[in-house]
């Protein structure tokens, strides 16, 4: 036992000095963002039909007709039916109460139930050009609630690996500039980690009518001014290099 303790004790007498000369390496970090900007491929509306009535029967049977008029009107711009998606009908109670006064003044309450019903669609166009002359046909049919309009691009991955790719030249190019000023030599990078986007443009970015949008990224990286009808990917990375 004695043996083992002194053949453990030299061990670690061994490894101190590598572990103090791991922990004394200088590092530097680096960290630094790219944003690729491109055009949507796909433009998703999300919009609805509301009745407030006192008949039930009536009030879904005006639906159901301004759902087929909506339908039929989608299938006439060549919209397929896997791009247009359908909520069942949704019908919800109200109740309220009234107070009626007698000729004699004598008041009563009385409880008043209305329905609520809704039904929601949702269209993916493959042309995101024409949402807007999608939408106002749409108004003025009868729709009369719009919740979302989004933009979207089908090749987000592609676009993501490439901002990727702009954000690690940017750090290395970041890098070498501070190694430079600080006249300092550079060693191998030791690590590399990324950072999640502050604005994740995932599978339907920049949600609203009104976009903020931006033109392509130039070749010297600098982010020009706002532009309509572009969407914005990004990438973040940190890499630490070791300092010789």
């Amino acid at each position: 036992m004695k043996k083992f303790y002194i053949l453990l004790l030299a061990v670690l007498c061994a490894a101190l000095p590598g572990m103090a000369a791991a922990a004394d390496t200088p590092l530097m970090y680096v960290n630094a963002q790219a944003e690729v900007r491109v055009k949507p491929d796909r433009a998703a509306l999300t919009f609805g039909l509301y009745e407030k009535t006192d008949n039930l029967r009536e009030g879904a049977q005006k639906l159901n007709a301004l759902s087929r008029q909506v339908t039929d009107y989608l299938h006439n711009r060549g919209i397929e039916d896997r791009f247009i998606q359908t909520d069942s009908l949704r019908i919800q109670p109200v109740y309220t109460r009234q107070t009626l006064t007698a000729k004699n003044g004598t008041k009563t309450q009385q409880e008043i139930l209305r329905y609520e019903l809704n039904q929601t669609f949702t269209v993916t166009l493959e042309d995101p050009t024409q949402y807007e002359d999608v939408l106002y046909a749409l108004l003025e049919m009868g729709i009369n609630r719009v919740e979302n309009v989004s933009f979207y691009s089908t090749r987000l991955r592609q676009y993501r690996d490439e901002a990727r790719r702009l954000a690690v030249q940017y750090a290395r190019e970041k890098a070498a500039l501070l190694a430079e000023a600080a006249d300092i030599r550079l060693g191998k990078i030791v690590n590399i980690s990324e950072s999640t986007a502050a604005q994740d443009p995932s599978a339907r970015m920049m949600s609203n009518i009104s976009q903020n949008a931006v033109q392509d990224l130039p070749a010297d990286g600098q982010l020009p001014g706002p532009a309509t009808g572009m969407i914005s990917v990004q990438a973040s990375v940190t890499l630490t290099y070791k300092i010789k």
